[in-house]
């Protein structure tokens, strides 16, 4: 069936003149505006549909489309998102990192008309482990390189003891690390931040699935053997972690422990991404790794990080981005409007209610331009 169009004001409406008394002062403050406001013009104005739009979506972040539901609601009561399995055909697709060569191809079977393709939200990555009482264990990244390609086997080798004086790993049985047999955005994060800040012992370089260890079909078997494996260590998103009540390492940066239960510091890592975008504007980011950010993709205010004085504006360093295949059909709006919703404000809100990292702003307003989002044009009052 055919959308029906609604069109639907929400959020702030920005005035763009204090006072218009004649079209040669409106004249005067229209366009070029300020990216703050031509942001906050597109997220007032929202042009609902209706149907429900079909979304694949990656096993680790499964229930993701159920909190945004729950605000577009709110705002579009006869559109909503479906989730079906990674890999199923639809319009909406997600992926855990840069969508491959191959992702793209299959998704353009089901899109001949073409596929946008942007970044949608970040997500920690994490050293899980199941050893009780280790939460919060400092590892190194000369640590998590040894733990990954098979030369740190034990607790109690001194990578792994230097960085946590006081803490007893004696009697802890010999580390078994678990993956899945395919790719992982969580792999390809934590490799691209080894390759990046311990390249001497970190060789493999970015890669997305490890050469050791104990593989996995799902994330939901991999935690299943791993809550009785005692000593067992994996890369997993956060949000996994957690879910499943599972201890989590915290990171070194130069001496310093950064905690991946920080939400500031998340939002400071995520600006360590990286942006290319190609010739049709389609974007897509790497992996934010670092913790630094990247100055023209982060802004502080925007993103409420207020920091301690004297405190470094460094966050947690190991952070997957998700990505969007969206559907550019004329004849279908669906796609596009739903994906238009999980970048303005309330979806990234949304999503960070689930657990996951909402853009940097900068990143967040520049999807508007594949994404064919259009500011309002100034009003006056």
């Amino acid at each position: 069936t055919m959308s029906r169009n609604k069109k639907s004001t929400r959020g702030i409406v920005l005035a763009a003149c204090a006072a218009a008394g004649s079209a040669l002062l409106l004249a005067a403050c229209t366009p070029p505006l300020p990216p703050d406001v031509l942001a906050a013009q597109a997220e007032a104005n929202i042009t609902c549909q209706t149907g429900a739009q079909n979304v694949s979506l990656p096993e680790d972040f499964a229930g993701a489309s159920d909190a945004v539901n729950a605000t577009l609601a709110g705002t579009c009561p006869d559109q909503s998102l479906v989730e079906v399995p990674a890999g199923e055909p639809a319009s909406l697709t997600i992926t855990e990192m840069a969508p491959t060569a191959e992702q793209i191809a299959a998704f353009e079977e089901i899109c001949p008309s073409g596929a946008i393709t942007v970044p949608v939200f970040g997500y920690p990555v994490v050293l899980t482990l199941n050893v009780i009482g280790l939460e919060g264990v400092v590892m190194t990244p000369k640590a998590l390189a040894g733990i990954l390609d098979g030369t740190v086997t034990s607790w109690t080798d001194p990578l792994i003891t230097d960085a946590n004086p006081g803490t007893d790993f004696s009697g802890i049985p010999d580390i078994t690390v678990m993956s899945l047999e395919g790719p992982s955005g969580a792999i390809n994060a934590m490799t691209a931040y080894l390759s990046k800040v311990a390249p001497e012992s970190w060789t493999a370089g970015t890669v997305d699935t490890l050469s050791i260890g104990t593989k996995f079909a799902t994330t939901a078997d991999l935690i299943s053997e791993f809550t009785i494996t005692d000593g067992a260590v994996a890369v997993l998103p956060a949000i996994q972690a957690v879910n499943a009540g599972l201890p989590m390492a915290s990171a070194d940066i130069n001496g310093t422990t950064i905690s991946v239960d920080d939400t500031q510091l998340l939002k400071v890592g995520v600006g360590a991404m990286t942006m290319t975008t190609d010739d049709k504007g389609n974007m897509v980011a790497s992996a934010a790794v670092g913790g630094t950010p990247v100055p023209e993709n982060f802004d502080a205010a925007a993103a409420k990080v207020v920091l301690a004085e004297g405190q470094e504006m460094i966050g947690w360093p190991i952070l997957g981005i998700a990505h969007m295949l969206v559907c550019d059909d004329g004849t279908d709006p669906l796609p596009l409007s739903s994906a238009q919703y999980l970048v303005r404000l309330a979806g990234q809100g949304s999503l960070e209610t689930f657990g996951l990292t909402p853009l940097p702003e900068p990143v967040r307003i520049s999807t508007f331009v594949p994404l064919k989002v259009t500011a309002a044009a100034p009003s006056a009052s």
